[in-house]
């Protein structure tokens, strides 16, 4: 075991975002920053720590091994990813109220599902839809690149009127299904021609469109492997109430439970600080 005077960092360099982890004086303490800000963090890091042991996961991993080959531990990203969610949930109290078995959906850049089961995990898939794709497509449609000013815009529009519902298309008989679910993102042509959205509508309906993707292809991958429990965790729900909300209330209608786990964009460098057996000495 190493000396617990070592100083070890957990780092999750994804495509967007850098996720920065480390033990302060007992307590787990917490950075986020830009991935194209690289320069930027490595000079971060060697101010903040002496001759850190730096546990790196994720996509632009290889950028850290780089600049640092002598201190870089590399992790793979799905063991990182599903180990710091398990010991974040058991952190969290919420271990014993999800059970063994449960779904992890990742959304960050794009959309990463896993099954836990005990110690063991799988990747079962995932999607190009994440917060890539709300950053592109609320860029395309309104010009606003700035992430913080595109969760701002999206929950004070209202874009539901850009999609046709499943009560659009069963106007004059029941469906067989809840009339208020969504039968085509952005399907409404006759009301895009004959009314006027804002921009703050369109970025809302494509909120709405990535969370009901989302979640679809969680519920399905859930009733496959037998489990009603999907976390949900990534950068994209920092901050994003509207999108929350729209994952709850449709993993719910679909008969599952969702918890988003306090801190769970963290996931990853948490799960690659505590890899190698250190993580007695170091909480």
């Amino acid at each position: 075991m190493e000396s617990m005077d070592k100083q070890y960092v957990g780092i999750d360099a994804g495509g967007t975002l850098v996720k920065i982890v480390y033990s302060h004086e007992g307590h787990l303490q917490f950075e986020k920053m830009a991935t194209d800000r690289i320069d930027e963090i490595i000079e971060w890091i060697n101010r903040r720590f002496t001759n850190p042991e730096i546990h790196i996961t994720g996509g632009k991993a290889g950028v850290f091994a780089e600049a640092c080959p002598d201190r870089v531990w590399r992790v793979n990203e799905f063991e990182a990813t599903c180990e710091g969610v398990s010991w974040l949930l058991e952190k969290e109290t919420l271990s014993s109220g999800i059970g063994s078995g449960f779904l992890v959906t990742n959304v960050g850049t794009g959309t990463s599902i896993h099954y836990v089961y005990a110690d063991s995990y799988e990747r079962i898939g995932g999607s190009g839809m994440g917060g890539g794709t709300l950053l592109g497509l609320s860029y395309l449609l309104t010009g606003r690149s700035d992430f913080e000013t595109i969760l701002e815009m999206g929950q004070q529009g209202n874009g539901q009127a850009l999609n046709i519902t499943v009560g659009d298309i069963y106007s004059h008989e029941t469906p067989p299904i809840s009339g208020a679910l969504t039968a085509s993102n952005f399907g409404h042509t006759a009301n895009m021609k004959e009314k006027e959205f804002s921009s703050e509508d369109y970025i809302a309906a494509v909120v709405r469109m990535i969370g009901e993707t989302i979640t679809t292809m969680s519920v399905q991958v859930a009733d496959r492997l037998g489990t009603d429990t999907v976390v949900y965790i990534g950068s994209t729900f920092a901050g994003h109430d509207t999108l929350k909300e729209i994952i709850k209330g449709y993993t719910e209608l679909r008969g599952k439970t969702p918890y988003f786990l306090p801190r769970g964009e963290y996931s990853g460098a948490v799960g690659a600080l505590l890899h190698y057996g250190w993580s007695d000495a170091l909480l």
